[in-house]
């Protein structure tokens, strides 16, 4: 488990040795053994996280309610400006984004799908609704991803991204196929938003070249488990 600490807010990103983070597909009572099992082996006393089951589409899910946890609905981010919370998301190649402001927490699972439908971009403009300022404030962290040395893509897939936005060509490149930098687009997304590149973190690890470290769909050649990312605001 790789941690992040800043003042009243926790960043949490699994690793294959944290085992198959799938809440979704557990029982209620699974699920809450397995979170305690995780905090007590990390010295963690946060809330039980809220999740979503992830469509890879741009729909983000606000939390008002500081109650809540567990599944909460169809999604790929989550956004909240309670306290006493704890909001995540899956990912096993999928770009997990994590970002915080003075008054507002989000987590983004950033497929290449969701990217394309710039849902990093989307997130980040309701936060400064709810910030009542500039993005510049916020502050955002990445976690291991597919790179752009193995996120190979069909030749359809840059027309693709065309139809949402031009400039998104320029996270492709081309040898024998197709790769698409992910994290390079959700970055390029992030600023143009108001990001401050300062104010971006990585946790910059290829999910598929290091498939010991981490779940990976394609290095695995299936899904065989989930990394589980988060952010809690005490």
């Amino acid at each position: 488990m790789r941690l992040e600490k800043i003042e009243n807010i926790t960043i949490g990103f699994s690793e294959r040795k944290d085992g198959d983070l799938s809440f979704w597909k557990m029982t209620d009572d699974v699920f809450r053994k397995t979170w305690q099992k995780i905090c007590k082996e990390n010295h963690l006393d946060i809330p039980e996280p809220c999740f979503l089951k992830q469509v890879h589409e741009n729909s983000i899910i606000s939390v008002t309610n500081p109650a809540l946890s567990g599944l909460l609905g169809e999604a790929d981010a989550l956004l909240s400006s309670c306290n006493k919370i704890t909001l995540g998301i899956f990912t096993a190649d999928c770009l997990p984004v994590i970002i915080f402001g003075e008054k507002s927490i989000c987590a983004i699972h950033a497929g290449w799908k969701s990217t394309r439908m710039n849902i990093t971009g989307y997130s980040i403009a309701k936060m400064a609704e709810i910030e009542g300022s500039s993005p510049s404030n916020l502050k955002l962290f990445m976690g291991p991803c597919i790179g752009s040395c193995c996120l190979e893509m069909g030749d359809e897939i840059p027309i693709f991204f065309d139809e949402s936005d031009r400039s998104f060509r320029g996270a492709f490149s081309h040898g024998r196929k197709w790769h698409l930098d992910l994290r390079g687009l959700n970055c390029m997304q992030a600023i143009s938003r108001g990001i401050k590149p300062s104010n971006i973190s990585h946790h910059n690890d290829c999910t598929k070249c290091k498939v010991n470290s981490f779940f990976s769909f394609r290095g695995d050649e299936g899904r065989s488990g989930s990394m589980f990312s988060f952010i809690s605001r005490n």
